[in-house]
C-alpha cells in the first residue's frame, strides 16, 4: 500500500514513521510513504498558508489551492487504475470504525489531508466531493477537537495498516482482537495476562494456567462479547 501525508508539519510524523510496526512494514516492502508540504503550492512570494476567516472569526484558515494542487499532482502521478482513497480527518457525521478501516485496507493508496488552525477553506471539501465523489471521505474520530488532522491520521494509518497482510505476523492477532469482524459482529476480545502470575493479591484465572487448550479456549469465547458491526 501507498500512503501519501498532506501537511503543513510533516515533522510530526517523522518518530511515528521510522519506529515499530509502521517503520518494519515500509523496510520490509509491505507499506510507502510520502510526505507533502502544501505550502510548496503556495504562489505568493512568502509562501502563506493561511489567512483570515471572510465574515470574521477567531483564528486563521488553511487556503484550499495549495492543498488541491497539492493532492492533484499526487493524483496524476498516480499509476493508472490505482485504487485510491484521498481521506479527510475533521468533525463529521461519519465516524471511522474498524469496518471502514478493513474497507481501506484494501486500497492501493490512501491520501491524507491534514487540517490545523481553524480548518481548511471549506471549498478544499467541495472540490474534492465534486470531482472525486466516490474517493473522498470526511472522517471523525470522535466529539472531541486536536490542534490538527496529523494525529487523527496517525490513529488512522495504524489501524489500517496493521490489518495489511504481512504488517503483522500473527494473523490470527487479527481475527480475535477487540473489535474484529467476525460473523457481521464486532468482537470485544477476552481479557488477556501476564507474568507473573500473581499482582496486588489478583490471581490469573486457574484455566490459563492449566495447560488445557480446550478449556483455554472456550473461556475466552466465554468472555468474549459481540456488537452490531
Amino acid at each position: 500500500m501507498k500512503i501519501s501525508i498532506v501537511s503543513i508539519f510533516p515533522e510530526i510524523f517523522t518518530s511515528f514513521l521510522e519506529t515499530s510496526l509502521i517503520g518494519k512494514a515500509q523496510i520490509n516492502g509491505h507499506l510507502e510513504v510520502q510526505l507533502y508540504n502544501p505550502r510548496e503550492k503556495c504562489t505568493d512570494p512568502h509562501q502563506q498558508i493561511d489567512d483570515l476567516i471572510y465574515g470574521g472569526g477567531a483564528g486563521m484558515l488553511l487556503k484550499a489551492q495549495p492543498i488541491i494542487d497539492t493532492v492533484e499532482e499526487i493524483i496524476k502521478n498516480e499509476r493508472e487504475n490505482s485504487d485510491f482513497s484521498i481521506l479527510f480527518p475533521a468533525p463529521s457525521e461519519t465516524l471511522f470504525s474498524q469496518k471502514i478501516a478493513y474497507g481501506q485496507s484494501k486500497k492501493d493508496h490512501l491520501i491524507f489531508i491534514c487540517g490545523r488552525y481553524e480548518g481548511i477553506d471549506h471549498r478544499c471539501e467541495l472540490y474534492f466531493q465534486k470531482k472525486y465523489p466516490s474517493a473522498f471521505k470526511k472522517l471523525s474520530l470522535g466529539q472531541f477537537i486536536v490542534l490538527g488532522g496529523e494525529t487523527p491520521t496517525m490513529l488512522m494509518i495504524e489501524a489500517i495498516t496493521r490489518l495489511i497482510a504481512g504488517v503483522i505476523k500473527e494473523k490470527q492477532s487479527r481475527i480475535e482482537e477487540s473489535y474484529a469482524i467476525k460473523d457481521g459482529m464486532l468482537n470485544l476480545e477476552a481479557p488477556n495476562y501476564t507474568r507473573p502470575e500473581v499482582v496486588y493479591d489478583m490471581k490469573v484465572p486457574e484455566v490459563l494456567l492449566s495447560g488445557n487448550l480446550e478449556e483455554i479456549k472456550q473461556r475466552k469465547s466465554e468472555n468474549t462479547s459481540f456488537l452490531p458491526s
